[in-house]
């Protein structure tokens, strides 16, 4: 019997209870250390950078992948009648979420309320999204995908695919759960400070720091 792979997980171990300091962590601290590895000395980037600069770096590049990604949408959607990802986005939560109100959509797609109302508007204009009575409250109403938006939305979705595989470049699988789970993360750590509507710098940093 091969006992190579044992040795191996021996050995893991021992290094896992040498970085942890007291050796007291359960397994899936063990694993969670196995995914993430020690903590890089350097990181390869394409700019210079020093560790104070690393939020920043980060913050940089996620605003890049946001321009790429709005860049794949304009060329995906340009022979379409809706004209960008936040039109889309917003008929992806109807799709999935089914029928709700105009400002519980927009917090659904993490938009300030004049913006989510222009884009609410355009769809309407378009025939994709109706409204319709609130059946818990008669004196407001609810939004939803007309069946022309059903149709387009059909037609749309073959192309938003390969848009979604092209965005995420050359990350290996296990690569792409690491990165979902991280951006989960984030989520859900700026949701909250964004349903609270602070308005200052100062407010948000007392909001992480609290």
């Amino acid at each position: 019997m091969n006992y190579s792979l044992l040795k191996q997980l021996i050995d893991l171990t021992e290094a896992y209870e040498q970085s942890s300091g007291n050796g007291k962590g359960d397994i899936k601290d063990f694993v969670r250390w196995l995914r993430e590895g020690d903590s890089p000395e350097t990181v390869r980037t394409t700019d210079h950078y020093s560790d104070d600069h690393v939020p920043g770096l980060i913050s940089k590049l996620l605003v890049y992948m946001h321009r790429y990604a709005k860049l794949y949408f304009k060329r995906a959607l340009e022979s379409r009648p809706i004209q960008s990802m936040d039109e889309f986005g917003y008929m992806v939560s109807l799709l999935q979420y089914g029928p709700m109100n105009k400002t519980a959509l927009i917090q659904q797609n993490i938009q300030e309320k004049p913006t989510g109302m222009e884009i609410i508007n355009r769809l309407v204009k378009l025939g994709f999204i109706e409204e319709t009575p609130d059946p818990g409250d008669k004196r407001s109403k609810l939004i939803q995908v007309s069946g022309a938006g059903q149709q387009m939305m059909g037609e749309l979705f073959g192309d938003m695919d390969k848009i979604s595989r092209l965005i995420l470049g050359d990350l290996l699988p296990r690569e792409q759960y690491r990165l979902l789970e991280m951006l989960e993360r984030l989520h859900c750590f700026h949701k909250p400070i964004f349903q609270d509507d602070l308005q200052t710098l100062d407010d948000l940093l007392d909001k992480k720091s609290s």
